[in-house]
């Protein structure tokens, strides 16, 4: 029997299905209350919130250290929804006017919010209505005091079949058990959908009626790419769906190739860069075999997250060369610790801001903590007599930030007996950095964009809220004439672009219609990027001008 969906997350699998029923889609006690009761449910619901709260927290450090920031983010978002006075006045009017127990409040306040969304005619904001399902979800879990998740131990080789995957479901996948998922519901905007591309995990959705034709147990055959499923499959099917996974493998197999041996060029001939965002030795080896560039973004956090005290400058310098000698003889930028009172190592004790995002952040941080910054500029340091690296400098705001830096490294290079310093970069992620460009470019020998801050502070919408997503739009024409400004700014000093928007095929032409000629992705989509860009002729961008140029009205209508 083949199940038509569509593709969400491109590959190939096999194995026995498990079927997962969540708790949303059973029906929990509902119950009137009097007036005696109302503080001891208002006391059960905030202990859940309480509960869920810390449970996002654990998450959001949990997939940062094995997906990265961006992924982390959606947790962050829920987190953040929790924290909206305005929930908690609607809880709050629910149970006092409906005078329903707490279970039946949660229910009604969040089924309300999120179909609010699902009505949303872009699809990115419909599919946050997952987001708020996946709350209501762990505060009824909490509230009935279940803490285990169904998912934590899956046998190999599983095909997990669910009618909707939630972003909290993913913490458990696994590369190891889970190697396909089906689900009825899922668009390729789902954050669940997000989180599978990332791991590398082939996924279907949209496929109707699936929890009544599939039990658990049934053999099934994924080809995420197609969006198509076999139930049972008979010899033919399964021999067929052999030579398709090994004409995949192959493919890839050459394209990495291509991609390694061959430049990456526009159809008439504009050379541009396409490197990797890594955070792990096991990300630079898959760069690698995607045909990376080079290392355009290597991330600290998760190192720096996963341990209870500060490390040395030694054992940081021996996690770099290990990481790093995948992509040896390769450009390589490597980024200082990027925290904030939202994220941070449980040894810096950062107290808790009102706004965490404008606040201490990057290398307003490492300023404050001298130790943390002078273990991380030895290290690099050290590893740069082996690399040919770049320091990037994150949030860099004003001239100062970067001066005190250059300062260091004057210094430690000198107490080390180093000759050559590594080259200095800034991250350009706010309006005030892109605005400053031509006194910042005195000071540093290149610029990387983070698409993703320079967004959230040009547009005053934060990333992780989905209530204000509409606004959240990286490729808006304001975005794209602050890049432009930028690469005319930087003069020779070269320019690349790192976050989700270099990662994008469709935007691509726009970028470098503003004149950028590197790009930082995922180590996954560099075969697409690089594909996508040999695709391109100068006129095709160049004509992404006149357009933009007269489509920059209401952001959300974009």
């Amino acid at each position: 029997m083949t199940l038509l969906g569509k593709g969400v997350s491109p590959g190939m699998a096999q194995g026995k299905a498990f079927v997962y029923k969540d708790v949303l889609l059973r029906d929990s006690e509902r119950y009137l209350i009097d007036d005696s009761q109302i503080d001891d449910e208002k006391t059960r619901i905030k202990k859940a919130i309480d509960d869920v709260r810390k449970c996002l927290t654990i998450d959001a450090k949990q997939i940062e250290g094995k997906l990265g920031k961006q992924s982390a983010d959606i947790f962050r978002a829920q987190e953040a929804i929790l924290f909206d006075p305005q929930i908690g006045k609607e809880i709050k009017r629910v149970l006092e006017t409906q005078m329903f127990n707490a279970e039946q409040v949660i229910r009604t306040v969040f089924r309300v919010l999120a179909r609010r969304f699902r009505d949303l005619d872009n699809e990115v904001l419909r599919e946050r209505g997952d987001d708020i399902d996946d709350l209501s979800r762990r505060l009824l879990l909490s509230l009935a005091g279940i803490h285990a998740h169904s998912l934590e131990k899956l046998p190999a080789n599983t095909v997990l079949v669910a009618r909707r995957l939630l972003p909290s479901d993913t913490v458990f996948l696994s590369r190891s058990s889970t190697v396909g998922v089906l689900a009825e519901f899922a668009g390729p905007a789902a954050h669940a959908a997000l989180l599978a591309r990332e791991l590398g995990i082939p996924c279907i959705g949209g496929i109707p009626d699936l929890l009544e034709t599939v039990h658990t147990g049934n053999f099934v055959l994924v080809d995420g790419t197609t969006g198509t499923a076999v139930l049972n499959p008979n010899p033919q099917a399964m021999e067929r769906h052999k030579k398709a996974s090994e004409e995949v493998r192959k493919s890839r197999e050459t394209m990495a190739y291509v991609n390694s041996v061959e430049r990456t060029v526009t159809s008439d001939g504009i050379e541009v860069s396409v490197m990797a965002n890594v955070r792990s030795r096991e990300d630079v080896e898959l760069a690698m075999q995607c045909g990376a560039d080079g290392i355009g973004l290597f991330r600290a956090e998760p190192f720096f997250l996963s341990t209870k005290h500060l490390p040395s400058a030694k054992k940081f310098a021996t996690f770099l060369l290990e990481s790093l000698e995948p992509a040896r003889g390769r450009h390589i930028d490597v980024r200082l610790l990027d925290i904030g009172a939202d994220k941070n190592p449980i040894y810096l004790h950062l107290p808790p801001e009102p706004d965490p995002s404008l606040g201490r952040r990057g290398v307003r941080v490492l300023h404050e903590y001298p130790e943390l910054l002078d273990t991380q500029l030895r290290a690099v340091l050290e590893v740069s007599q082996e690399f040919g690296i770049g320091i990037l400098i994150p949030m860099v705001t004003v001239d100062s930030d970067v001066l005190h830096i250059v300062s260091l490294l004057q210094k430690f290079s000198a107490e080390m007996g180093i000759c050559r310093l590594p080259r200095i970069g800034a991250m350009i992620e706010t309006p005030a950095a892109a605005l400053s460009i031509a006194s910042l470019r005195t000071h540093v020998d290149f610029f990387s964009i983070g698409s993703n801050d320079l967004t959230q502070y040009t547009m005053a919408a934060g990333r992780e809220n989905p209530l204000v997503a509409e606004y959240f739009i990286d490729d808006h024409p304001t975005i794209l004439r602050l890049i432009e400004l930028v690469v005319r700014e930087s003069g020779t000093t070269p320019v690349s672009i790192c976050g989700e928007l270099a990662g994008r095929v469709d935007v691509v032409p726009k970028l470098l219609k503003t004149g950028i000629r590197s790009l930082s992705v995922a180590a996954a989509l560099v075969p697409d990027v690089k594909f996508a860009v040999r695709k391109i002729r100068k006129e095709s961008f160049m004509q992404e001008k006149t357009d933009n140029e007269t489509n920059h009205g209401d952001c959300r209508k974009q």
